[in-house]
């Protein structure tokens, strides 16, 4: 198989279909699927009334070469007496298809016949090429051979795909979900019909950013700032109002000089560049940011992204500006936390936030209650929570070295790392999302434990996994038979003649 082509034994298995658009008039209308690849057509089963969400549960096999047409035509047609109704296509590139459907299984949205921006559904497909999911094939281990050769080499991408930023919807109107990173762009809706709107509150990931400006009715021209996730495009900030806000810690940065910024492999204006230069107006996630003392007593601030580590500012100059950050908090108090219209004790209770909530925080005070009890208090969304009073913590920050995860599947909560240690009352359910505190591996039973606030949860044993990996750490996993030392400084074996001993 090469870069960007599909080769070899094809499996597809389409599971069903949901939401799909009512086309028959009178009584349920039996929906079939159609997929055509080069001049392969493969259709399943009608589902007889099978209605909006059919179920067909089959899989088909079949050689394909380079030379394939490589894109799949994806049609959900309602059969009927006479002529068969279209109910909604999509086509995709078939690399992308595989690349993007997870592991176990996801949903594809279809649309209408003629108009991109009308959803008509969704279908659940599963893919393989050789027996083989996107992210077994391309899966890649550390190797610390590269690292401490005499050509230093970045390291190798993480055995999980990077963490995607998470977003929360601040506006209380909500946001909607648009084609194209413009204001111009077409709502995405559901049968042509009502538009989908991200409801106040509600979190999403995204996959990229983008800068654009909009033309408002004085003729001046706005920036604002798009991101992408699975829906489409939401604007995030629209001049200086915040429409979403970072669910994390990674800050959010805009090049702002004019002739660009340079990438190296490592903080350091003696790192080594890559070829990667960031113009201006360019928009980037910040993951890491480091202060370094260069000549001279120059000191110099680096941020690591994507693609490598740049410049941020000099002494005297910048070179990026930070243009969105917020911190998230869990809470850990087992009877919630309440959320109050000012920061004091004494004010009026809103609401509550539950046992492991998140809630972002706009702004930090630290006050001194009537009974002199001191307290720390954070600004969110609905109104003002208590962080710590005196000694008792409430919330804990998503900070370095911790993780933001989603629970798939239903897992307990024990007392210790391992299958033997004893269980707690508390059960993890699919689609919470919670905060790590470290992670710990346990060879003898090839599982992995997220430390959590009272207790471990396993977060992959063998080949299962039970929890996503959403934002903040990065998976490694040490593949050298003979295990791999840990050292002082990542560059102590890079500049010497030394034989490596890994």
């Amino acid at each position: 198989m090469s870069h960007r082509y599909v080769e070899g034994k094809l499996r597809i298995e389409v599971y069903k279909g949901r939401k799909l658009t009512d086309k028959k008039m009178l009584g349920t209308q039996s929906p079939y699927l159609v997929m055509k690849i080069g001049e392969k057509r493969l259709v399943t089963k009608i589902h007889k009334k099978g209605g909006l969400e059919p179920k067909w549960n089959q899989a088909f096999e079949f050689n394909i070469t380079r030379e394939t047409e490589q894109k799949i035509h994806i049609e959900v047609w309602s059969k009927e007496t006479f002529s068969d109704t279209v109910i909604g296509k999509r086509s995709v590139d078939l690399y992308e298809f595989w690349k993007k459907t997870p592991a176990k299984g996801g949903w594809w949205r279809i649309h209408s016949k003629q108009y991109l921006h009308k959803i008509r559904g969704e279908v659940f497909f599963r893919i393989k090429v050789n027996g083989k999911t996107y992210l077994q094939t391309h899966r890649r281990n550390p190797s610390a051979v590269s690292v401490a050769s005499g050509n230093a080499k970045p390291p190798p991408p993480p055995t999980e795909p990077l963490p995607h930023m998470i977003w929360q919807v601040a506006l209380d109107q909500g946001v909607t979900v648009r084609t194209t990173p413009s204001l111009n762009g077409k709502m995405v809706t559901y049968d042509g019909k009502e538009p989908v709107v991200l409801k106040r509150g509600e979190l999403i990931d995204s996959d990229r950013i983008h800068k654009a400006s909009a033309k408002m009715k004085n003729g001046k021209y706005i920036v604002t700032y798009w991101i992408r996730h699975e829906q489409g495009w939401s604007c995030v900030k629209y001049g200086r109002e915040q429409l979403l806000v970072p669910l994390c810690d990674f800050k959010i940065y805009e090049i702002i000089e004019k002739g660009g910024v340079s990438t190296r492999m490592a903080p350091g204006s003696h790192a080594k560049r890559n070829e990667k230069i960031l113009q201006q107006g360019e928009v980037i996630i910040g993951r890491q940011a480091v202060s370094i003392e260069e000549q001279k007593g120059a000191r110099k601030s680096w941020v690591m992204h994507d693609h490598g580590w740049s410049c941020a500012a000099s002494t005297k100059t910048s070179y990026m500006a930070q243009i969105m950050f917020r911190k998230a908090f869990q809470v850990v108090l087992k009877q919630g936390v309440s959320v109050r219209a000012k920061p004091s004790l004494k004010a009026k209770i809103l609401r509550g936030l539950r046992y492991m909530d998140v809630a972002v925080s706009r702004e930090i005070k630290h006050v001194t209650e009537k009974n002199g009890q001191k307290s720390i208090w954070i600004s969110t969304l609905d109104g003002w929570s208590c962080l710590k009073l005196d000694a008792l913590v409430t919330m804990i920050p998503l900070g370095e070295g911790q993780g933001w995860w989603e629970v798939t599947e239903e897992v307990s909560i024990r007392t210790a790392p391992g299958l033997r240690a004893n269980r707690t009352k508390p059960v993890l359910r699919k689609g919470d999302c919670l905060v790590s505190r470290g992670l710990v591996s346990v060879p003898t039973e090839h599982s992995y434990w997220v430390k959590l606030w009272g207790g471990y949860s396993c977060f992959k044993l063998a080949s299962d996994s039970f929890m996503r990996l959403k934002s903040g750490v990065e998976l490694w996993e040490v593949t050298y038979d003979n295990g791999l030392y840990i050292r002082s400084s990542p560059v102590s074996l890079i500049n010497t003649n030394k034989k490596l001993h890994i």
